[in-house]
């Protein structure tokens, strides 16, 4: 006697909706990655006025900028690795919580 044969259908389309539920969580992670990108005008502002003040400071972090623009932490990070793509500053410590940078003089 041989076996029963194939999967059950119900078993294949399951798979399939799997499979489908999964690109759609793909595409929409990627559309979220998308989106995180853009800085905002508020923090456009906010980095003229640290590019313009950090000058004169030995060092950096994100909380110092918190504390003197009254901003979240998050948007003084991203201020800070924005400026390190310019060039503006150096970072020296890169952890998850914190970032140490210098003014490039």
């Amino acid at each position: 006697m041989g076996t029963k044969g194939g999967k059950p259908i119900t078993a294949i389309e399951k798979r399939q909706r799997r499979l489908m539920q999964r690109a759609e969580r793909r595409e929409k992670r990627e559309e979220r990655r998308e989106k995180r990108t853009p800085i905002t005008v508020l923090e456009t502002e906010i980095l003229k006025k640290v590019e313009r003040d950090i000058k004169n400071l030995d060092l950096v972090t994100p909380y110092e900028i918190v504390q003197k623009y009254n901003v979240k932490y998050s948007t003084a990070k991203r201020v800070l690795l924005e400026l390190a793509r310019r060039g503006i500053v150096k970072i020296h410590l890169k952890a998850r919580r914190i970032i140490i940078a210098t003014p490039v003089k």
